[in-house]
């Protein structure tokens, strides 16, 4: 059996009516998503108070009634080696201010940022020691393994960039 053609009462378009609606399915749609706002009458979901641009500004960190005191000062990668928080490091503008923690003990024993061609070698392979005297600076140019001693023809190089010069 068919049904009669209805008109919609919203955009007066002809439709084929499954049970007694009074609008098109398109309108019915459209009505389900978008409500206007109370504040600037701009389409927005049928469940918000109000558009986004009409809500107040959240407070952030402890005024936030969410607050759970922030994130923790170390935590650990999951090649376990430890981070730690370092607001303004230039190797923490990717990681939401976290460095590698022997990143930072090698530079505070060196007294500057770490170049491109060096990283930090855990000499009794633990990633989670991250003493002084377990943390070697290593040279990228070298061969995986070798130290800055282990190569001569290399060393004198390397020796003139890093020796030791007096504090003034």
């Amino acid at each position: 059996m068919l049904s009669a053609m209805k008109q919609c009462v919203t955009c007066a378009r002809t439709f084929n009516p499954s049970s007694g609606h009074r609008n098109c399915p398109r309108c019915r749609e459209l009505a389900k998503k978008l409500t206007p706002c109370p504040g600037c009458g701009k389409p927005m979901s049928r469940k918000a108070k109000t558009c986004m641009k009409c809500q107040p500004p959240r407070p952030t960190g402890p005024a936030n009634p969410r607050w759970r005191g922030g994130g923790k000062p170390r935590q650990s990668s999951p090649r376990g080696y430890i981070y730690a928080k370092a607001p303004g490091h230039p190797r923490g503008t990717r990681n939401n201010g976290y460095v590698f923690e022997h990143i930072l003990v090698m530079e505070a024993m060196l007294g500057r940022f770490l170049l491109p061609g060096e990283n930090v070698h855990h000499r009794n392979g633990v990633r989670t020691d991250n003493r002084r005297e377990n943390l070697e600076l290593w040279v990228k140019p070298q061969p995986p393994g070798c130290r800055v001693e282990d190569s001569v023809a290399w060393a004198r190089e390397i020796l003139a960039r890093y020796e030791k010069r007096p504090a003034p």
